[in-house]
């Protein structure tokens, strides 16, 4: 099932230290190349052991991938963007199995897991490496952390949601759990098949699980904390997972563990987590759970960063939809007494089409500017822990009366809502939803508002059984079902041709 590009990337991913730039100026390379060391090199003391365990975070950073365009390939699909010239295949749901987006996602996903399975093999194989209990627990636990990630981005991407069949045991993906040299790989026992869906999540579970035991709580604060897992980012992954399994009461519980442990808060506006200043770092706050970390030597020149996708004027995506569904006047307007703060905020109107702000840095005088390149990844954010827990809430409720009852799904929907609602709109109060639909209409509108072009829109769609609306303000992308077999990807048609125990989506 591994492609042949995988192999070189241990050697790299070993000694590659994205958190060069995020740490207190201390070289992760020192420089020493790669080339030089074998496994027991890497693994023969703890700063080179902690340098090969960077390495997984130098994978996610896989352009085709978490890196980038894992979030774009949900985004373009949902009803907040324009359907972009470049991903127009996407848009549109007509994208062959031969496309070169499916394959970069597929091949990006198992690349970047590999480093977590490189890095569980060789310190098991070697008892622990002579680590100290802590610090091998953490270690495993990050590569658990990144590896159930991963499994969770392709399961999503390349097949139906949970709720797609009663017991989900439809396909999947395959599952990999180990990390095979250049001569293992080539083995029939390495030719994986699909698990189901049911499989591949218990899967993720068992390794977030896992890693909610194994890691600190903290990586020592800072930018640090955030660019590599901790407690809450297994719990903040968890709790998702969760939420799409349909399981609502572990969805709430990790949840509320992050909630009520009070080490994240809300900003006092949306756009404070982004808001990126001329020349300067992305802020990074207390909002930060966990991020993949960038920098501008990520991407030299190969147009992958997400920032460049969503560059006013010189990108390719656009959201007018999205900016077109937030509260607002239809004509522009400056005015918070009718206009959602992150409409006001975080859109700028540029060739009379829309452009978000999240990845961008400002101009000198503080306006909006162009590309930034340097724009770390937002995987799991407080506001999304903040939503999850209230969408889970709403589910488990038997009524409306029930929540009118117990008003925690209340709070934490109004916690995210009060800080960008217009300020003529009326609060959300206890009296404001006669139904459990209407009160669940109103967090995931929460959630496409708060969450826009992070990855999560198609997502919630889907799993809700809920139809990708018509959309478009240059040329219409027809609706699309929630079951359609064109709402996932294809698996690549050449991994169909090199393993023959993959089978391929319907249509494809």
């Amino acid at each position: 099932m591994f492609m042949k590009f995988i192999f070189p990337f241990v050697r790299r991913a070993a000694f590659l230290g994205l958190l060069a730039a995020a740490s207190t100026g201390c070289d992760l390379l020192q420089q020493d190349s790669p080339q030089d060391f074998s496994p027991d090199d890497v693994f023969g003391s703890p700063a080179r052991i902690d340098k090969a365990v960077v390495g997984i975070y130098d994978g996610l950073q896989d352009g085709d991938f978490l890196g980038s365009r894992a979030l774009i390939y949900s985004d373009v699909r949902s009803d907040d963007v324009d359907p972009a010239g470049a991903f127009s295949s996407l848009a549109f749901s007509n994208i062959p199995s031969s496309d070169g987006f499916a394959l970069g996602a597929w091949a990006g996903g198992y690349r970047s897991m590999y480093m977590a399975n490189y890095v569980i093999r060789e310190l098991e194989k070697r008892n622990g490496a002579g680590l100290d209990a802590a610090r091998y627990n953490q270690y495993i636990g990050e590569a658990k952390f990144a590896r159930a990630l991963c499994h969770f981005t392709l399961v999503n991407l390349f097949a139906q949601p949970y709720n797609y069949s009663a017991d989900a045991s439809h396909l999947g993906i395959p599952i990999q759990l180990t990390a095979p040299d250049g001569t293992e790989a080539y083995q029939p026992d390495q030719q994986l098949a699909r698990s189901s869906v049911r499989e591949v999540y218990a899967q993720i579970e068992r390794d977030l699980l896992s890693a909610v035991d194994q890691l600190p709580e903290s990586q020592g604060g800072g930018r640090v904390s955030i660019a590599r897992a901790t407690k809450d980012a297994a719990r903040g992954l968890l709790s998702r997972v969760y939420l799409y399994k349909g399981d609502n009461t572990n969805a709430a519980r990790y949840a509320a563990d992050i909630v009520n442990s009070n080490r994240h808060q809300l900003n006092t506006t949306a756009f404070t987590e982004f808001k990126t200043a001329a020349g300067g770092d992305q802020p990074l706050t207390s909002e930060s759970i966990f991020f993949i970390a960038m920098s501008q030597g990520d991407n030299p020149n190969t147009n992958a960063a997400i920032g460049q996708h969503y560059a006013p004027t010189t990108g390719d995506i656009t959201v007018t939809p999205y900016r077109n569904a937030l509260p607002g006047p239809a004509t522009g307007s400056t005015n918070a007494t009718n206009t959602d703060r992150r409409r006001l905020d975080m859109l700028v109107l540029r060739s009379n089409r829309w452009w978000t702000r999240k990845y961008t840095s400002d101009l000198p005088n503080g306006s909006a500017g162009g590309s930034n390149v340097a724009a770390w990844i937002p995987i799991i954010r407080y506001p999304e822990i903040l939503l999850t827990r209230a969408e889970a809430l709403v589910k488990l409720a038997g009524s409306i009366t029930d929540l009118q009852t117990d008003t925690t799904a209340l709070h934490m929907l109004n916690l995210v809502r009060e800080r960008s609602r217009p300020l003529n709109a009326a609060r959300y109060t206890k009296n404001t939803f006669s139904t459990k639909e209407q009160f669940l209409d109103a967090v995931l509108r929460e959630r496409r508002f708060e969450l826009a072009f992070e990855g999560h829109r198609l997502y919630d769609l889907l799993r809700n059984g809920r139809n990708v609306p018509a959309h478009g303000t240059t040329s219409t992308v027809q609706q699309l079902d929630w079951k359609s077999p064109k709402s996932i990807l294809p698996i690549p048609a050449n991994e169909i041709a090199r393993n023959p125990n993959l089978v391929q989506n319907d249509t494809y």
